[in-house]
C-alpha cells in the first residue's frame, strides 16, 4: 500500500570499467599539473559513479532508519550495485559491520552468498 520505487541511476559494469581506466590514466601521468590532473578527473567520471552508489546507500539506510521501511534493492545483474549499495547501508546502519568481524560477515552475506563473480570482476579469469 505504501510503496515507493526510486531509480538510482547507477552505471553499469562497462561504463564503470571505462572510467575507472580514465581515472587510472590521470593517476599514472607523469608530473601532471594540478589543474590537467583535477581536468582528467573530473572528465573520468569516476566521483559521479562513487557518488551515485554512496547516495543510494544513504538513501535506504535512512529509509531504515527513519521511517522504518523494508526495502528491496534490485539491480538488472544484481553483483555489482545491488551488493555495493546494500553493503554501504549496513555499514551506515549497523557498527558491527564497521569492525574487521562484522566486515568479513558483511562480505560473506552481500557479495560471496549473492554469487558476486569477484574472478572475473578482479580480471582473474582472463589471460
Amino acid at each position: 500500500e505504501c510503496i515507493r520505487f526510486k531509480f538510482i541511476g547507477i552505471e553499469n559494469i562497462h561504463v564503470m570499467r571505462s572510467s575507472l581506466q580514465k581515472l587510472l590514466e590521470v593517476c599514472e601521468a607523469k608530473s601532471p599539473s594540478m589543474s590537467d590532473f583535477l581536468t582528467g578527473l573530473e572528465n573520468s567520471g569516476w566521483l559521479r559513479h562513487i557518488k551515485a552508489v554512496m547516495d543510494a546507500g544513504v538513501f535506504l539506510a535512512k529509509a531504515v532508519r527513519n521511517e522504518g521501511a523494508s526495502v528491496v534493492v534490485h539491480c538488472s545483474d544484481g553483483w555489482d550495485r545491488t551488493a555495493q549499495v546494500c553493503s554501504l547501508a549496513c555499514l551506515l546502519l549497523d557498527p558491527f559491520y564497521r569492525t574487521l568481524k562484522g566486515f568479513m560477515v558483511l562480505i560473506e552475506k552481500e557479495w560471496i552468498a549473492m554469487g558476486h563473480k569477484f574472478s572475473h570482476r578482479c580480471g582473474h579469469l582472463e589471460g
